[in-house]
């Protein structure tokens, strides 16, 4: 009761479960990050406090302890107070340094992870199933805890603890900000965050496995579904294993020839580095902080002698080259022990071209590591009496070919090169405005060089390696091929599909054209409607026009007219709903009436007939009309 507070419902303890784990994420990011300046913090007092004559106060060194820390995630300072009064960069991040914030993340993220249910060892004890109210009518949107899940998601306790290390990271760039040496803000806001997020993602991935990728946002994992399923098989099975040793090999051998290249040139050029330390200071904690600042900057001195040796080199400012083929005249620079090691200009020989032997040692690893797989199956194939001790016997699936040895060999290189690259851009960076604004190896010739020395070298040795260590080693039996088939069977079965195909298209093409002909010619023989004569010669007549009317036809046929008007020739003159007939009426007959006078040329009279020759009268007729009479007499 007391570890999980007052409450004895299953809502009030749900509630209280989730809060704790998310509540201990964000407690994680707090330490992890206050821990890393505190550390920073400690380190400086201590210095300040045993300097004789420190001219400073404890504020400007928990400044100094604050802008290290910010270097370390990779950020840039600024130093405000210079010879010349203009602002000088300071961006060569001390990779010594940067190990401590790194592995504070590494190790919390990890604790986070693996002590929270469902990922952890522990899980969070039972709740007794208790069923839940019915909710209330007047609330149904309510969002009740019982549904709130008590375990949360890895997305959350991450999620809450970058939040709780990037809390301290506002509040100490704040501080940090102002005084002769600060942080750049723009550069801390970048480089923080993305140093933090990829060491959590590396965490994550060491802790839970695939279920890292649960953190990510649903496009990156329907992304990383729709990966094509060989790239994905290739990167999480046995190619992706091995391009990842021998990548880790390659890059360890590259490091290991740096560090011997570098402790080689400080051995050469002992004297000028003793001038260097002992010129820089006289007192003995300045000279503790000298060698302090050596070590700490050792790592990136490593990193300069794998570029030296890969062949592109680094920069001392304004331009110059230090390589292995030759030195170019550099600006003067601070005394610094470390500077002393540097070749002078114009000096070149046998010596200095030993370096060809880095990228070779480290493509021979490559290759060794790479075809590593083709060396277990040759152990495994051996007799009992001549097995190593506890290995098993091969199988078919553990058989390696060339290909897979090739392409797993051209992944590790690929991420030689990738390292490589991001390696020689943390070792490196400006010291100055104008003569020391590059200072250190390139990023992109050192990753272009590890990536082509791993590709020329690597790959074939990999290929070399496969064929001495499966010398004499039997290839193992291929499954049953298919029966074959004689070639006249084949063409029988090939004549007989193009045949099927073609039948069916014949088919399809004659159902097309005799369908269209069937229409075309219904079309064609169905009954077309007469001309409306009257319409035609009522719309080509003009008022002076003399052609002659077919009066004929208009008496003995109206009837019939009529019918053809009434049966969708005309609408105009469509019978009425009340059983008349439009042709008869006044204005239809005045209209023909004055159409026939126009066109007779003055024979016809100037009256109207009332009435039709062969009708009898309208019911509305006035009884004993002359014009009436007229015209059944003969008009």
């Amino acid at each position: 009761m007391t570890d999980r507070g007052p409450t004895l419902s299953s809502r009030g303890r749900a509630s209280t479960q989730r809060s704790s784990a998310l509540g201990t994420a964000f407690v994680g990011g707090v330490l992890a990050a206050g821990l890393g300046l505190g550390a920073f913090a400690v380190a400086v007092l201590l210095l300040w406090v045993a300097s004789p004559y420190p001219d400073t106060n404890p504020s400007r060194a928990l400044h100094l302890a604050a802008d290290l820390w910010f270097l370390a995630h990779g950020s840039d300072l600024v130093r405000a107070v210079t010879a010349s009064g203009a602002e000088s960069p300071v961006a060569v991040t001390p990779l010594l340094l940067m190990a401590l914030p790194v592995w504070l993340l590494y190790r919390t993220g990890r604790h986070i992870l693996e002590t929270t249910p469902p990922y952890g060892d522990t899980a969070w004890p039972p709740v007794p199933s208790v069923s839940p109210a019915p909710p209330a009518p007047s609330s149904p949107t309510l969002l009740h805890l019982d549904d709130i899940d008590p375990d949360p998601g890895p997305r959350l306790l991450l999620g809450w603890f970058l939040a709780g290390y990037l809390s301290v990271t506002g509040a100490a760039l704040l501080y940090a900000s102002e005084g002769p040496l600060y942080v750049e803000p723009l550069s801390a806001l970048l480089y923080v965050p993305v140093v933090a997020t990829l060491t959590v993602a590396v965490a994550a991935w060491h802790s839970i496995g695939r279920a890292a990728f649960v953190p990510l946002p649903d496009r990156v994992q329907r992304l990383y579904d729709r990966l094509p399923s060989g790239l994905c098989a290739a990167l999480e099975g046995r190619r992706g294993v091995t391009a990842l040793r021998a990548a880790t090999a390659s890059v360890l051998v590259l490091l290991l020839c740096g560090a011997l290249l570098a402790l080689l040139a400080l051995g050469w050029h002992a004297p000028a580095v003793r001038d260097g330390f002992l010129g820089l200071t006289h007192d003995w904690s300045g000279r503790c902080t000298v060698v302090l600042l050596s070590l700490v900057l050792l790592p990136n001195t490593v990193v300069w002698g794998l570029a030296y040796g890969l062949g592109p080199g680094f920069t001392l400012g304004a331009g110059s080259t230090v390589g292995p083929l030759g030195t170019s005249g550099h600006p003067g620079l601070p005394h610094f022990p470390l500077f002393g090691m540097f070749p002078e200009p114009d000096v070149t020989g046998p010596l200095y071209w030993l370096t060809a032997a880095v990228p070779l040692a480290a493509g021979l690893a490559l290759a060794r590591y790479a075809a590593l797989s083709a060396k277990s199956y040759a152990a495994a194939t051996r007799p009992v009496a001549t097995r190593p001790a506890g290995a098993e016997p091969a199988c078919r699936h553990e058989w390696t070919g060339w290909r897979e040895t090739a392409a797993a060999a051209g992944l590790a290189a690929l991420g030689v090169g990738v390292v490589s690259a991001v390696l020689a851009g943390l070792a490196g960076g400006a010291l100055g405005s104008a003569a020391l604004a590059r200072f250190g190896p390139s990023w992109w010739q050192t990753g272009l060089a590890a990536l082509s020395w791993a590709l020329l070298i690597g790959v074939p040795g990999a290929l070399v390696a496969r064929l001495w260590w499966l010398r004499g080693v039997p290839r193992p039996p291929k499954p049953a091929p298919r029966p074959r088939v004689k070639l006249r069977v084949r063409f029988g079965r090939a004549a007989k599909r193009l045949t099927r195909a073609v039948g069916c298209w014949s088919w399809a093409a004659c159902r097309f054209a005799w369908t269209a002909l069937a229409r075309t010619a219904s079309r064609s023989l169905r009954p077309r409607p007469r001309p409306r004569r009257h319409a035609r010669h009522a719309r080509g007549r003009t008022p002076d026009s003399r052609e002659p009317y077919d009066y004929a036809y208009d008496r003995g046929h109206g009837t019939g007219c009529a019918a053809e008007y009434a049966s969708g020739y005309a609408p105009e003159y469509a019978p009425d709903p009340d059983g008349g007939h439009p042709w008869h009426d006044a204005s239809t007959r005045s209209a023909r009436w004055s159409a026939l006078r126009a066109s007779s040329g003055g024979l016809m009279t100037d009256f109207e007939p009332t009435t039709l020759p062969h009708e009898e009268a309208p019911e509305n007729a006035v009884p004993g009309n002359a014009s009436a009479a007229t015209h059944k007499g003969g008009g």
